[in-house]
């Protein structure tokens, strides 16, 4: 029985919510587009049971002559049917309409796909630079229709790009909000969901601020944008006002996504700091339990005696390292009917008193010499933050700058003795809090090494001053 294609997708889209999971095949597989038959099989068979269910046998029928994989392959709905290895290719335009009825299956434009679609612009450019503006020469439009059509991929991606980055990102950040991270499980959710945030805003958000960003230098070509708006200029050049337009809005249109995309890199910021400080915060505390334990195994003596920690430990010299974790209700422990937290404030009452006599009777009370380092260590560090300022106020931003990182690095480097990364950090603070201070942020990554340390940042330049294009 030959059934036409909108039947088809008509049965396709009444039963939607059981064939997305051919496209969730197809995201779990990075984008493997051979289906086992099986599968697409057992998604009729089950379509066939939910309306079997409802006493519907008529329409059981009706879904098993219409979803025959002979049926979609001569409608032009599947590539091919691969019956040795029990495979099948489903038409691109039935997957993308898929994604379509299931948000959350959508992703965001990886690097690749963004380099593929500008690349795709940089070619009609080059094809409009090559031969006259002619309407009415076929090979004109020709590259007409294919730029048409390129520009329309953009926006329709762009588009479902966004969509899906807002759903994915509104889920897991609700996701971080409402779990328990006092438990274990809630708090390994949670660290999951601050990875999956971080795996997002690193693949999909800022390659797509640099795709939109008509100051991005690449290696070879130019951005999309501008690619768009050169081929608009030959067509004014060429006295083609209404082409020119058109094009001039594509290209507008295509740059107002910006705005959703820097919203995005907005909201989702916050949680890829709290991903990076918590795992600087995890790899703290594991370092000083990982002292605790071999400080307690270096003096277990197989019989439970002596088994004290020197209050002068290195282990246990940082309790800092342990604020900021939740604290957990257990139920007290009695050990032989004593109550550890009763001593413990018999013993802070006692050792109060003690000092306080202590004073009334020396006028002095001795000083923790712990303390007394930790002042110290203040000490220099103000010392440090005054000697880089008056480097810095005998400084002048070179009128050339395209890197503020790069030019505070060279200049400190060669004349401060001792120089760390953490002084070109102090610098830039003092910097940025300048009154006059015109610069702002690329979407690109750079990175400065000095000694074992690496500073990965986004350049700074001067908001007067754009980035030339580079021409292919």
């Amino acid at each position: 029985m030959n059934i036409k294609s909108p039947f088809i997708l008509k049965q396709i889209i009444e039963h939607r919510q059981l064939f997305t999971e051919l496209v969730a095949y197809i995201e779990e597989h990075d984008g493997d587009v051979e289906i086992p038959s099986r599968l697409y099989r057992s998604i009729v068979r089950q379509a066939i049971k939910a309306e079997a269910a409802q006493g519907n046998h008529r329409e059981c029928d009706r879904i098993r002559y219409t979803l025959a994989e002979e049926n979609l392959l001569r409608e032009r709905l599947l590539i091919r049917i691969d019956a040795a290895r029990g495979t099948l290719v489903l038409a691109p335009f039935v997957v993308d309409m898929l994604r379509h009825f299931d948000i959350g299956r959508m992703r965001g434009l990886s690097q690749a796909e963004l380099e593929d679609l500008r690349d795709g612009l940089n070619q009609s450019l080059s094809a409009f630079q090559e031969q006259p503006i002619d309407l009415g020469n076929d090979n004109f439009t020709d590259e007409l229709r294919l730029l048409r059509r390129r520009i329309q991929d953009t926006l329709g991606k762009m588009q479902e790009s966004v969509a899906a980055l807002e759903a994915q990102g509104d889920h897991l950040a609700n996701l971080v909000e409402q779990q328990d991270v006092g438990s274990l499980e809630g708090s390994a959710e949670t660290r999951r969901a601050l990875e999956h945030i971080n795996r997002i805003y690193q693949r999909y958000i800022l390659p797509a601020l640099e795709f939109l960003d008509p100051k991005t230098r690449f290696k070879q070509g130019i951005p999309a944008i501008t690619a768009i708006r050169r081929i608009a200029k030959l067509a004014a050049e060429s006295d083609h006002p209404a082409l020119n337009e058109e094009l001039q809005f594509s290209a507008n249109t295509i740059q107002s996504y910006v705005k959703d995309i820097d919203a995005l890199r907005l909201s989702l910021e916050r949680y890829v700091r709290q991903d990076r400080q918590q795992r600087q915060q995890y790899d703290v505390i594991e370092r000083a339990f990982n002292a605790i334990r071999l400080a307690t195994e270096e003096r277990h003596d197989d019989n439970f005696r002596n088994l004290y920690i020197p209050v002068r430990h290195p282990a246990i010299q940082s309790p800092g390292n342990f604020a900021g974790i939740k604290r957990m209700r257990f139920t007290r422990l009695e050990w032989h009917d004593i109550d550890h937290r009763a001593d413990i404030e018999e013993f802070t009452d006692r050792r109060i008193e003690e000092l306080r006599a202590q004073l009334d009777y020396a006028g002095t009370v001795t000083v923790d010499p712990t303390r007394a380092g930790l002042s110290e260590a203040e000490l220099r560090e103000q010392l440090r933050q005054h000697e880089i300022q008056a480097l810095l106020e005998a400084w002048t931003i070179p009128g050339d700058c395209q890197d503020l990182h790069a030019s505070l690095h060279d200049y400190l480097s060669s004349h401060l003795v001792g120089y760390a990364l953490n002084d070109l950090l102090e610098a830039l603070d003092w910097v940025m809090a300048l009154p006059d201070f015109q610069f702002h942020a690329r979407f690109l990554h750079h990175e400065i090494a000095h000694g074992e340390l690496a500073l990965s940042y986004h350049p700074l330049i001067p908001r007067e001053a754009p980035a030339k294009e580079i021409t292919a």
